[in-house]
């Protein structure tokens, strides 16, 4: 590190350099003396410090004392092993700091975060869904305000639009997002080649007439033999097909001010459609329908489903099995991706988009600035990053962008989707994934797809259930 005095240094001779440049009297000529005076004999020379000033003294996280804290995050294997090798990074730069770390599946996982806020156990540093930064606290922030740390978190790494989804009403902000996602249609070409086709379906009615060209659904469970134009991986896979289909058709979200923005008839609509799907064979029946909720169904895996609904992040996962000889040139065969199909001719194709998750701190960390600081060492170190790579999606923090965009982290497939996502924006309401709301939501659509509650049933529950949930939370 360059000591400042030679900074100094170097801007004195600057200006002495400039000043002899702009020099002489304040106007007319000096005339030289007639006899020059006797030259002054130079000066000794400056004998050189022999104690010279030490250098500052190198930062130290914590002062140097040892700390311990924790990080939380659900994902896959993948996942895991490359957000602890990151970790690893961060240890070995500062041995004095223990990071514990608890990981696991999606399942089940806001359940357990719940009971660990109400219990003021929750980890140092946590992946969340952005809802839950309004949700948890029924709008209420129960996170860290990362405003009170950004003298350790660069929080200009990320623009004011983002950071807009994790601020609540009286402006605290509950967390950074990592990225931007939406759902696209990963789709098989080879099916549709099979049935004639060079593109995917832009309506549903075209998607429906799709299902008697390639599908064996005449069989009431799925044996190995049957195929399906769409293949939804997990219950909330239809969840948000349907307020897709909703947004698109209303130009209206789910809610706002605690009412929800849809009548039941527009809903029962919707029904009916999945109820064509059904008939045509163009989405499987509750029977067919077999865990696991991955793209390591079977179902998927062998070929036999003609299109996914998938977050743009996870288009790596979902065409794994796809990839050709070489998956270092994260090169796919056979998957291209689409718009969710228009409910009618002409209709809206918005994808409704939030952050792809978010990372928050706990309001009760014994060590926030220490939390804050590997936080921000997860998003600005180079290191870091690459060890994580793509195992967390696309990023948009500015320097995990620049980094992933350089080092071509970025799939084909990921890139196609972002382009479908940055030309058809639409906005997820922040309480889809409210744990409050989307129970009634599955409740209704699981109803359905076992024949026990009719279309008009279903929308019914949907919009009353979650009108009263909305009540209860006011």
């Amino acid at each position: 590190m360059k000591r400042p005095i030679k900074v100094m240094g170097a801007a004195i001779l600057s200006a002495a350099l400039l000043l002899g440049a702009c020099g002489g009297g304040a106007g007319g000529t000096t005339q030289p003396a007639a006899t020059p005076p006797p030259a002054t004999p130079a000066p000794p020379p400056v004998t050189a410090d022999p104690t010279p000033e030490p250098p500052p003294a190198e930062w130290q996280l914590n002062d140097g004392n040892p700390a311990t804290i924790s990080m939380s995050w659900w994902g896959g294997d993948a996942r895991h092993d490359a957000i602890n090798a990151a970790l690893q990074i961060f240890m070995d730069r500062y041995p004095h700091i223990t990071v514990d770390v608890e990981f696991g599946a999606f399942t089940g996982w806001m359940d357990n975060l719940s009971l660990q806020l109400a219990g003021r156990i929750e980890p140092d540093i946590m992946q969340v869904n952005y809802a839950w930064v309004h949700s948890f606290g029924a709008g209420t922030n129960v996170f860290l305000d990362l405003n009170t740390v950004s003298h350790i978190i660069d929080l200009t790494e990320w623009s004011p639009e983002m950071l807009s989804f994790t601020t609540t009403a009286d402006g605290q902000l509950g967390g950074v997002p990592h990225g931007m996602t939406g759902r696209v249609i990963v789709y098989s070409t080879e099916m549709l080649a099979e049935a004639g086709l060079s593109s995917f379906p832009s309506t549903f009615d075209e998607w429906i007439a799709l299902g008697p060209l390639v599908s064996s659904a005449n069989l009431p469970i799925d044996a190995g033999n049957n195929t399906y134009p769409f293949f939804p991986l997990g219950p909330e896979t239809l969840d948000i097909v349907l307020l897709s289909m909703l947004y698109n058709e209303t130009g209206r979200n789910l809610q706002a001010n605690g009412q929800m923005l849809h009548t039941v008839d527009e809903v029962e609509r919707m029904f009916d459609v999945f109820q064509q799907m059904i008939d045509s064979g163009t989405l499987p029946t509750w029977e067919q329908q077999e865990p696991p909720h991955d793209a390591t169904n079977p179902v998927w895996m062998s070929g036999r489903g003609g299109s996914v609904f998938e977050w743009v992040g996870n288009i790596f996962l979902t065409g794994g099995n796809f990839m050709d000889n070489n998956p270092a040139e994260r090169h796919v065969e056979g998957l291209g991706v689409a718009l969710l199909p228009a409910v009618t001719p002409g209709g809206g194709q918005a994808i409704m988009q939030r952050p792809s998750l978010v990372h928050a701190i706990s309001r009760n960390s014994n060590h926030p600035e220490v939390a804050a600081y590997l936080l921000n060492f997860l998003y600005t170190d180079e290191d870091a990053l690459l060890a994580i790579a793509h195992q967390l999606g696309v990023p948009l923090s500015r320097t995990a962008a620049n980094i992933a965009e350089r080092e071509g982290m970025i799939w084909g497939l990921q890139l196609e989707g972002l382009a479908l996502l940055n030309a058809n924006v639409g906005t997820m309401c922040p309480m889809f994934e409210d744990p409050n709301m989307r129970p009634p939501r599955l409740a209704a659509i699981e109803g359905f797809r076992t024949r026990d509650l009719t279309a008009r049933q279903a929308a019914e529950n949907w919009v009353n259930h979650q009108q009263n949930a909305l009540n209860q939370m006011s």
